[in-house]
């Protein structure tokens, strides 16, 4: 069941007809998450305009869920992130772990996010050399 519910939350992340409310639906009332961006954030009041604010700042996105494994009622979340931000921005690969505990109701009462926001926010060169390739096939 709260596997189920995890993967909602991603297809209600992608899918830019849903709303906020929506998303809010799958949270306890004293839920909590814990974002490397924002620090931690309680209430569902806080964890709307949370989202509110990521709403305005992606313009799109899409997570590519590789694995969620559950034990008890925690569901670790692994996967990658595509998007773009209102700047224009374009992100692809972003590799993220998700952790979600559940109350006994099925709702989300702890959300972890683990994800690289650096690898969104900052400028890369257009073609970075591929650090797998031996070092003698990479361009100086």
């Amino acid at each position: 069941m709260n596997v189920d519910t995890a993967k909602r939350y991603f297809e209600l992340m992608d899918d830019p007809d849903a709303g906020v409310g929506e998303v809010l639906d799958l949270y306890a009332d004293d839920a909590v998450i814990r974002s490397p961006r924002k620090g931690t954030i309680s209430g569902k009041d806080d964890i709307k305009a949370f989202y509110d604010a990521n709403a305005d700042f992606f313009t799109g996105g899409e997570h590519d869920m590789e694995a969620f494994h559950e034990d008890d009622h925690v569901v670790v979340c692994e996967g990658t992130l595509d998007g773009e931000t209102i700047e224009g921005r374009s992100f692809e690969g972003i590799g993220l772990v998700d952790i979600m505990r559940f109350d006994d109701s099925g709702k989300i009462e702890e959300f972890r996010a683990y994800l690289d926001y650096s690898a969104i926010l900052t400028e890369v060169q257009q073609d970075p050399p591929s650090f797998r390739e031996p070092i003698s096939e990479v361009e100086a």
